[in-house]
């Protein structure tokens, strides 16, 4: 009995909005590496139905501008010539991160990019720059997350 008084229930109530996958967050699959497949849990999909189309448009142009490993960086946003950062809208960027290269999809699609930023994120388990950054980091592992991100996205068909 708490200090009020008042009675406690010994009976778990179950959360219908929360499912099993709310609080698993990170890697799930340790033979496939850090980025695991993994469906976006109930309540982001159902948060903003209507932009799941322009998550998936930032994803695949994000993709699109990181598909050569000459085009990947680490350490700032965008790199121009000489590898000196650069921001992300001006026009001289060469090379990006990963949130980098979701951040210049944006702008250049015109449409919001934190759907596509959150899903990543949910991919990994921590921020996108922290796990673009890490030394060990390969290319392969960046186009790999991705592409487990637009899977995720993908319409569940009943």
């Amino acid at each position: 009995m708490p200090f009020d008084g008042t009675p406690t229930s010994s009976t778990q109530v179950r959360l219908l909005a929360l499912g099993p996958d709310l609080l698993a967050f990170g890697p799930t699959s340790p033979g496939r590496g850090e980025a695991a497949a993994r469906s976006l849990p109930a309540w982001h999909r159902c948060r903003r139905p209507d932009t799941l189309g322009d998550t998936l448009a930032v994803l695949h142009r994000a993709r699109e501008l990181l598909e050569h490993e000459r085009r990947w960086c680490r350490g700032s946003f965008a790199r121009g010539w000489r590898d000196i950062p650069v921001p992300v809208g001006s026009i001289v960027p060469r090379r990006y991160c990963a949130l980098g290269a979701i951040m210049r999809a944006g702008r250049e699609l015109s449409i919001p990019a934190e759907g596509a930023s959150i899903a990543l994120e949910w991919q990994v388990g921590r921020p996108v720059q922290d796990w673009n950054d890490d030394p060990r980091r390969t290319h392969a592992e960046v186009v790999a997350l991705f592409d487990d991100a637009i899977y995720a996205l993908r319409p569940v068909h009943a």
